[in-house]
C-alpha cells in the first residue's frame, strides 16, 4: 500500500481529479482481496495487469448503470431476471475471451523468443556459462540470474553470456529489482527507458553506464 499510495502521489501532477479519485478507490478496493489475491495480482507483468484492469473496467461500464441497491434492485431482478443473467454472461464470456486472446498472444510471443536463442533452457544455459547445476540453482536463489516461464518451462534470458556486460554488474542490476516476476524483470531490461537517454539497459550498460542502470532498476522495483 505504500508503494501504491506513493504512486498515485507521483501521478497527481498529471491526472485529472476524477482519474485519481477513481484510482484511490481501485486501490482501496485491492484491500478487500486479502493478502494472498493481492501480491498474485502483484505477480503479473505491468502490461498484462494493466490490459486485463482495462478489459474488466469495459465490461462492467454498461452493467455499472443498471445496477441498483435494496428493495428496488430486488424488484427489478424479479421483473427482468433473464434479461440481466443473459446480459452479465455475455459480458463475462466477453471477458474470458479477450483474457485467452491475450495468453495466446503472449505465450506465442514467448515461444518465439525460444526459437530465437533468446532465452535458453537451464541445460543450455549453465553448459554456456561452464557452471554446474548447483552453482546456477545458487545464482538464482541469490537474486543475480532470474529465470521466464513459458507455458510450464522455465528458461534464462541468453543476454546474461553477452560478452560487451560485465557479469558481475548485470547480476547486481539484478538484485536490485529484488522479488519481482521474471517477465517483469526481462521487461525492465529491453524496453527503452527516458532516464537512460531513450537506451535499454542491456545497451546502458553495454555503454559502461552501471551506476545509472542501478538507479533504473532500483526505481522500477519500487513503483
Amino acid at each position: 500500500m505504500v508503494r501504491q499510495a506513493r504512486a498515485l502521489k507521483s501521478a497527481a501532477e498529471i491526472l485529472d481529479v476524477e482519474t485519481e479519485e477513481a484510482l484511490r478507490s481501485a486501490v482501496g478496493a485491492a484491500t478487500m482481496l486479502g493478502p494472498d489475491r493481492a501480491r498474485a495480482l502483484l505477480k503479473l507483468s505491468d502490461e498484462q495487469l494493466g490490459h486485463l484492469f482495462k478489459i474488466g473496467i469495459a465490461q462492467v461500464i454498461d452493467l455499472a448503470g443498471t445496477i441498483t441497491f435494496g428493495i428496488a434492485a430486488a424488484a427489478t431482478r424479479d421483473r427482468q431476471p433473464s434479461r440481466r443473467a443473459k446480459q452479465h454472461a455475455k459480458s463475462l464470456a466477453r471477458a474470458d475471451a479477450a483474457v485467452a486472446d491475450f495468453e495466446q498472444r503472449a505465450l506465442a510471443e514467448r515461444r518465439a523468443l525460444v526459437a530465437q536463442g533468446a532465452l535458453l533452457s537451464a541445460a543450455e544455459f549453465w553448459a554456456a556459462l561452464g557452471i554446474t547445476r548447483q552453482a546456477l540453482s545458487k545464482a538464482v536463489a541469490s537474486g543475480r540470474i532470474f529465470t521466464v516461464d513459458v507455458g510450464a518451462v522455465q528458461y534464462y534470458p541468453a543476454f546474461y553470456l553477452t560478452g560487451d556486460i560485465d557479469r558481475k554488474t548485470l547480476g547486481k542490476v539484478t538484485q536490485r529489482l529484488g522479488g519481482l516476476p521474471g517477465w517483469s524483470k526481462w521487461q525492465f531490461f529491453t524496453t527503452p527507458k527516458a532516464s537512460l537517454g531513450n537506451t535499454t539497459p542491456l545497451e546502458a550498460l553495454s555503454a559502461g553506464k552501471p551506476a545509472e542502470v542501478e538507479r533504473a532498476a532500483a526505481a522500477f522495483a519500487e513503483r
